[in-house]
């Protein structure tokens, strides 16, 4: 009895999760878990993109210059900081709107200086090492 009242909760809780996974964002915002591919190509020079999951392909790319050193190392590094939000959906998951909303966190917290949104053409036009 008590097993079969666990896998019933079991069961509510997955749909309860499954339904906040499908929610969609407000218009113009998109979702932290949504971010892809991240790659610091210096030391405050960062990109990423976000990807419609749905599809899995990107549907925008930013750029992101800090307003000190944020990560260390000569080379290009992918993955090496976190995009997150303060800032919560109505289903409580880390959403961005606005440049403001935006924190980048690596071996330190990183105060941003500006994050642009980028054209087709300029994310072309990167070296495909640093490519989000």
């Amino acid at each position: 009895m008590k097993l079969n009242r666990l896998a019933g909760l079991a069961g509510i809780a997955a749909l309860i999760l499954a339904s906040a996974a499908s929610a969609a964002p407000e218009k113009g915002c998109f979702f932290v878990r949504d971010i892809g591919d991240r790659v610091a190509a210096g030391p405050h020079t960062l990109y990423f993109k976000v990807k419609d999951i749905d599809h899995m392909h990107a549907v925008a790319y930013f750029h992101v210059e800090t307003k000190g050193d944020c990560v260390t190392g000569g080379t290009p590094r992918h993955e090496a900081f976190e995009v997150l939000s303060g800032i919560l959906s109505s289903r409580h998951a880390e959403m961005i709107c606005k440049p403001a909303d935006v924190q980048i966190r690596s071996e330190i917290a990183c105060p941003i200086d500006t994050i642009e949104p980028m054209t087709p053409q300029e994310v072309a036009a990167l070296p495909h090492l640093i490519r989000p």
